[in-house]
């Protein structure tokens, strides 16, 4: 279903090429919205595991997003690869026109154009950032997209030797238990009938 236009946007080291050197020949960029480092989806599905894995050439150092990422710098939020991947693609596309001496007033205005088209993309985005923001301010907790922020998500998420996890550990063994007798009881019943 997938010619050779279509690439999938998946940073996998050995495997991904620059964005930027394939720009040309890209028609169809295939995303995951996903945490790209847990998903093993691109390599068990037949179909995406076929496709050219490509990763940005120049991702920005720090994600505008309020997600916080363990990876470090130049992890980002899917809608933020996408619009970088955008990005590269025209961005290529456009020296392309500027460099082959068939530059006309068509084809700077079509790169202009779908640069605008690009902001659109962010619309969405901005306004949850800066709603995310207001409400962060509003409750004299530091703003999820900051550094502080995301360095207390981080805190927060940590449960390896805390209390919580010893308490989610024995909820587990509860659990297990009671689908245990759930289905001792199943079977109890099935072989009496």
């Amino acid at each position: 279903r997938y010619d050779s236009s279509t690439y999938l946007l998946f940073p996998s080291p050995g495997e991904s090429v620059p964005i930027d050197e394939v720009a040309a020949t890209i028609n169809t960029l295939v995303v995951l919205d996903c945490k790209w480092t847990k998903s093993g989806l691109a390599r068990s599905n037949q179909e995406l595991s076929r496709l050219q894995k490509v990763h940005l050439s120049k991702p920005p150092k720090q994600s505008y997003f309020w997600r916080w990422h363990n990876a470090g710098d130049g992890m980002m939020s899917t809608i933020e690869a996408i619009y970088y991947a955008a990005f590269e693609v025209l961005q290529q596309k456009c020296d392309l026109f500027s460099n082959s001496r068939r530059i006309s007033q068509s084809n700077i205005q079509q790169c202009i154009t779908e640069r605008d088209n690009l902001v659109h993309l962010l619309w969405i985005f901005g306004h949850q950032r800066a709603a995310t923001i207001r409400s962060a301010r509003k409750n004299g907790q530091p703003a999820p997209c900051t550094r502080e922020g995301k360095e207390k998500q981080r805190e927060l998420r940590k449960t390896i030797g805390t209390e919580k996890h010893l308490k989610d550990i024995e909820m587990g063994k509860v659990l297990k238990e009671e689908c245990r007798r759930k289905r001792d009881k199943q079977k109890t019943e099935r072989d009496a009938s």
